[in-house]
This record gives C-alpha cells, sequence and structure tokens, in this order.
C-alpha cells in the first residue's frame, strides 16, 4: 500500500460525547455483545447436546429465520418511524433522545429470553424440543433486534465528528474482540470435560452479569447528534412514510455492497458453531484449539488498536482489501495443510488472526460513512431501517451458517448423542467414523475459507470515497452548507 500525505492528529477537543458517555456505551456494548454471542457460540452446541436429529435440527434453524425475517425490516421501520417517548406502557422509562429510548425501554427483554431458550427441558419428546427452540429463540430474535439496532444506529446520533464515530468503533470494536476471545475460552473450560458445568448453567448465570453491563447506558449516555440539518424541507425528516424507506434503501447501493459481502460471509461461516465440537473430536479435548488463539492474542490486539491509524493513512477501503485477502488466503491453506498437521495449522491461524481481525474492524468503518451518504442524498435519517437490516443480516446468516454446517453433518455418518456436557459427552465415549470427521473438517474449515475470500471480492464494489463521507456529515450536522459539499466533492454521486 502506498503511503498517502500524512493525515493530522485527531483533535479530541472537537468530540462531543464525553469519556464518561464513551465508556459507558463500551460496557453497555459489550453486554449486548457477549450476550448475543453465548447464543451464537452456544445454539448449534447445545441443540446437538439434546440429541435431536441433525437434519431436523437445521430445518427448524431455517424456518424461525423464515418467520424472523421481517422481524428486524419492521422493527427497524418502527424504530425510525415512532415516538416512543408517547407510550403509555413505555414511555415513562424512554427518556431523551432518538434511539436510547427504545434501548432503555427494551434491553431488559434480551438476557430475559436468552434464560428462558436455555432452560429447554430434558428427557421430553424430541418435537417438544424443538417447538421450545423455535418459540424461545423467536423470543431472542426479537429482543436482540429492540436492542441492537437502536444500540448500532447510535453511532450516528452520538456525534456528528467521523474520526470520533472511527475512533468509537475501533475501541468497541477491540473491546469486543477481545472480550468475545476471553469468553470464548471461560466458558469452552467450564464446560469442558475437565470442568463439567452444564452450558444451561453457564449461559444463565452470564446473562444475569450481561444484564448488569447493559444497565448504565440506559442512564448515563445522551445523543449529541439527533437533529438533521440542510435538508429541503428540515421538518419532514421527523415524520415520514414507507415508502420514503425504500427510497432510503433502494438511494444506498454502498450498503447493498456491505451487506451482500456480509451476507457471503456470515452464511458460509459454517465451522464458527461448531469450534468446541471439532476439538473435542478431532483433536480428543475441547480445548486444544484454545492454543492458537492464546498464541495469537497480543498481535492480534496491536493490530487492532492500529486499524484507526491505518484507515487513516491508507484509506478504509485499501486496508480492508488487503487485510481480507491475507486472512481469506491464509484461511484457505489451513484446509489444505489437514487437521493431522497441528502444528502447521497453529502457526497459521495464528498469522491469520491479525489481518483477519483487522478486516473486520475496518469493515465497521463503512456503514457510518453510508448512512451519512443516504441522509445526505436524502433528506431523512433512516439508520434505523439500515442498521435494521445489517441486525437481519447479521442474524439470518449466522444462523444459516449454523444450519448448513449441522445440515452436511447429518448427510454424513455422524452419531448423535444426548448429553449435558463435555464431561457427560466423554464418559459415553461414542465414535465417529473417519467419513463423519472428513465432513467435519470441510464445514470446520473450508467453506468458511470459502466466504471469506468471497465477501472480500464483493467488497471491491464499494466506491464511496472516506473524505466524500466527512463532507456529507458535515453538512448533515450543518457545519458546512450543501453547496460548498457539493464544491468539495471528489466526484457527482
Amino acid at each position: 500500500m502506498k503511503s498517502k500525505e500524512s493525515k493530522p492528529k485527531i483533535d479530541k477537543s472537537l468530540w462531543l460525547t464525553t469519556k464518561s458517555e464513551r465508556i459507558n456505551y463500551y460496557v453497555g456494548d459489550l453486554g449486548r455483545t457477549l450476550e448475543g454471542y453465548i447464543v451464537t457460540a452456544f445454539m448449534t452446541l447445545f441443540l446437538l447436546f439434546q440429541g435431536i436429529n441433525l437434519i431436523s435440527i437445521s430445518a427448524a434453524i431455517l424456518v424461525v429465520k423464515v418467520i424472523d425475517a421481517l422481524d428486524d425490516v419492521i422493527f427497524g421501520f418502527l424504530i425510525d418511524k415512532l415516538n416512543i417517548k408517547k407510550s403509555r406502557l413505555f414511555g415513562k422509562i424512554a427518556g431523551e433522545g432518538k434511539y436510547l429510548p427504545w434501548y432503555r425501554a427494551t434491553f431488559f427483554l434480551f438476557p430475559i429470553f436468552t434464560v428462558l431458550f436455555f432452560l429447554m427441558p430434558q428427557g421430553v419428546p424430541n418435537a417438544v424440543k424443538i417447538g421450545w427452540f423455535m418459540v424461545t429463540y423467536l423470543l431472542y430474535d426479537i429482543s436482540y433486534t429492540l436492542v441492537e439496532v437502536p444500540m448500532n444506529s447510535m453511532i450516528v446520533s452520538l456525534t456528528d465528528n467521523t474520526e470520533e464515530r472511527n475512533s468509537i468503533l475501533q475501541t468497541k470494536g477491540i473491546i469486543g474482540g477481545i472480550a468475545t476471545v476471553l469468553a470464548g475460552i471461560i466458558w469452552t473450560f467450564l464446560i469442558s470435560e475437565h470442568v463439567g458445568i452444564s452450558i444451561r448453567m453457564v449461559a444463565i448465570v452470564s446473562s444475569v452479569i450481561f444484564f448488569f453491563m447493559m444497565l448504565p447506558l440506559a442512564t448515563k449516555v445522551k445523543e449529541h447528534n439527533t437533529e438533521l440539518k440542510n435538508t429541503e424541507d428540515e421538518k419532514s425528516t421527523e415524520r415520514y412514510n414507507f415508502r420514503d424507506m425504500i427510497k432510503c434503501v433502494k438511494t444506498n447501493k454502498y450498503m447493498a455492497v456491505i451487506l451482500l459481502s456480509t451476507l457471503i460471509m456470515g452464511a458460509l461461516a459454517t465451522g464458527s458453531s461448531l469450534g468446541t465440537y471439532a476439538s473435542y473430536y478431532l483433536y480428543g479435548d475441547s480445548m486444544i484449539l484454545i492454543i492458537p488463539i492464546a498464541i495469537a492474542f497480543i498481535p492480534q490486539l496491536i493490530a487492532q488498536l492500529n486499524t484507526d491509524k491505518l484507515c487513516r493513512k491508507f484509506g478504509k477501503k485499501k486496508v480492508y482489501m488487503v487485510c481480507g485477502l491475507t486472512a481469506a488466503l491464509i484461511y484457505g491453506s489451513i484446509f489444505f495443510a489437514g487437521y493431522n498437521n497441528f502444528v502447521v495449522i497453529t502457526i497459521l491461524l495464528v498469522l491469520q488472526a491479525a489481518p483477519g481481525n483487522v478486516a473486520n474492524i475496518a469493515k465497521t468503518f463503512f456503514t457510518p460513512d453510508t448512512i451519512e451518504y443516504t441522509r445526505y442524498k436524502t433528506g431523512k435519517d433512516c439508520s434505523g431501517i439500515f442498521f435494521s437490516l445489517n441486525a437481519f443480516v447479521n442474524k439470518l446468516t449466522t444462523s444459516i451458517a449454523s444450519s448448513l454446517g449441522v445440515f452436511i453433518l447429518g448427510l454424513s455418518e455422524w452419531i448423535t448423542v444426548e448429553a449435558d456436557s463435555f464431561e457427560e459427552l466423554a464418559e459415553l465415549n461414542v465414535v465417529q467414523t473417519q467419513s463423519a470427521l472428513d465432513t467435519l473438517w470441510i464445514v470446520f474449515m473450508l467453506i468458511p475459507a470459502l466466504g471469506t475470500l468471497l465477501s472480500v471480492v464483493v467488497m471491491a464494489f464499494y466506491k464511496l470515497k472516506d473524505d466524500d463521507a466527512k463532507l456529507m456529515a458535515q453538512c448533515n450536522a450543518g457545519e458546512i452548507s450543501r453547496e460548498e459539499c457539493e464544491t468539495r466533492l471528489s466526484r457527482k454521486y
């Protein structure tokens, strides 16, 4: 990557948020992230431990996502459209702001429905278990949307300063990345054959902790950029109909590129929910794949801390493309090395971690830019609908990946087992066939590698320039006029 002219250092005196507000935002977002991650990490494993037929599990996962397909879009529309502060039911706790009122009124439902999901009864027919999964997962999914959409949309309403936004996104991305790694290690250790605590107990205790982490955000953070300026009719930004929403979506071709890239990568991430299972059956210990994660932790963290600096120096897209392609190629090499070559695999996983995580954080910087682009082009503040679409794609792809992975595994000679922990699974001593293990390796490594490569290729079609997005944000906030913005843009949008 060729270096551009050096960028000025960040002037935090121009930031709108206080340090206390940012800390409470990070902690609240972390609680929300980990609450969702515990279901993402354990859902497939938890269902596999229930002894349900793998094909039936994969079908149930897809069915609930078809039902959920409209939920995120509907709630995103409602969050943008309705003023929850006027609600008789939630108005008293909604408070001030644009997106925070929705968060305050609904965040407590998230841990409640997560706990309910993991309280699936044992010793009942498979039909009852599948029914329990479908109902409680839909409740969990709705609560997930009600928290995630306002949480992510808030990055636009917290501040109009693009450097402040990128710094907040990088910091929360790093905190979330570190925390999910540590939480994954702790959870894996607790449910492993070395400790033997059940998944449901780990999930319930964790959910209580996450509730208290999410609480301060509801009371100690303020949104500073809730009004849209420099529109033809500024009052119209407060009231718009479904046709306006469709127009916003059609206008934002850059968001479409991001969503398609996310869809491909997420839908083919079949190994993410089977990591502990693969570790146990391929290497005889559910903890063994934590070794490369632990080795890569420090270099990965150093790389993440420098993501914003790299993006300011070289540009978001260039950093994402170089790091994303590097990670994809290394990822693909791991499959062909074969799971028997554990030393080689460990080296490759460590090498892949840094560029892979830099690419993931850099990608989060694109979304606020595309929101500003749409606000600039349409005069409508449709942040909620776009983040609801993003939430929908993330959840849909997680379920597709889980369903696809389990379905492919079910086509092999995989033997289903009913157990409550890896300790109990070890006692049962079920031996899988070589064919089943080879299928598990394909699901765990090859399919995700292809998804990573294809998702990076799609992002090559993203053409919104960083400096132009910054000008649009300044125009939307009223810091410069629309005429000045049009004159300074690098091209006609």
